[in-house]
């Protein structure tokens, strides 16, 4: 096994990565074969962070195992499947459940948190793989209780360049003019999205559109302020990958209490399921809208197998017209 300690600057802080390598030789070559490889990582779950240790709920959330695989992926891809660092790296889609609520509660001691991963490469040239997919487990001290997966893909610099450009283009010419905007007039408590800081609220409050028994939330999105929240983004000049999950938490808070009554303090993102279509641009204005996704007949919440209230949501990111995420969401109240 190789072990990577990193006291990292990065969101991770310290934490543990060993590789679990399928054959002796990967292990002295300190590299692989283009075939799936598993990982495991640990660390502990940040109290004192600006943005995880910021919490108003009673829980633990999503954001921290998700940017975990996504920055363990990173190194796996430049350390063990030799993809170029000049290669850029695009997250395709991700995913991320809570599968067993009760180890998502905060309280008592710092809590540890792992995950078993298992990566694999995909659309390999010369050894080389174009993108990587992953699926992992994830154990809270010790108790499997969620999972998280991801597909990256890597460009060529002028590949990159390209599809940016493409996107700014076509988002500028259907309607979405130059942000000058700091931030959105109007904005909800920091409270109501979970947070304890307003410097963490991403999002203003929410127009309303759609039609009856349709009703549809548009809620602006300050991507701007992900600098001051240390999202990491991919180069400099990038939209975070993290922010679309952090305003999915936001807008499904605001949402699920403005549609259905659900009391943030105890609701979750308990699912999350996000497919990207395109690259947002930081200066432009960036939308979230939000409906109410599959429902029972009778129009009543849902249900989750323990009999607890859950709302599914459906999310598109816009920038003018052009949809450069979706995402579809589940918000469970915990009660």
């Amino acid at each position: 096994m190789d072990t990577h300690t990193a006291p990292s600057p990065s969101l991770l802080g310290a934490h543990h990565l060993v590789h679990r390598p399928a054959s002796p030789e990967a292990f002295l070559l300190k590299a692989t074969a283009p075939v799936r490889q598993n990982f495991a990582f640990s660390a502990q779950l940040p109290e004192e962070h600006p943005l995880f240790g910021d919490s108003a709920t009673r829980y633990h959330d999503l954001l921290f195992p998700v940017e975990s695989l996504r920055q363990t992926m990173l190194f796996a891809a430049r350390r063990y499947f030799r993809v170029p660092p000049g290669w850029h790296p695009v997250v395709a889609s991700g995913s991320a459940a809570i599968t067993r609520l009760d180890a998502w509660r905060r309280g008592g001691p710092p809590a540890g948190i792992a995950l078993e991963l298992g990566m694999t490469p995909l659309d390999v040239v010369a050894g080389v793989p174009r993108g990587l997919d992953c699926e992992a487990g994830v154990f809270i001290d010790g108790e499997r209780c969620g999972t998280a997966s991801a597909r990256l893909v890597f460009l060529t610099q002028g590949v990159y360049r390209g599809h940016r450009d493409l996107g700014r283009r076509q988002s500028e010419g259907s309607g979405a003019d130059r942000d000058e905007d700091r931030r959105p007039a109007a904005v909800p408590l920091p409270e109501q999205v979970g947070h304890r800081d307003a410097r963490n609220v991403l999002v203003g409050l929410p127009g309303h559109t759609g039609t009856a028994g349709h009703e549809e939330l548009d809620f602006p999105v300050d991507a701007r302020a992900a600098a001051g929240l240390r999202l990491e983004a991919d180069a400099p000049g990038e939209v975070p990958p993290l922010l679309f999950l952090e305003v999915s938490r936001q807008v499904g808070l605001l949402a699920t209490a403005e549609l259905r009554g659900f009391v943030p303090s105890y609701a979750v993102l308990s699912r999350w399921q996000a497919t990207f279509r395109g690259f947002a641009e930081p200066g432009l204005p960036l939308r979230c809208t939000v409906r109410e996704g599959a429902r029972p007949t009778d129009g009543r919440v849902g249900r989750d197998a323990e009999g607890r209230p859950v709302v599914e949501l459906r999310l598109s990111f816009l920038q003018g017209s052009r949809v450069v995420a979706r995402v579809s969401a589940s918000v469970l109240q915990d009660c």
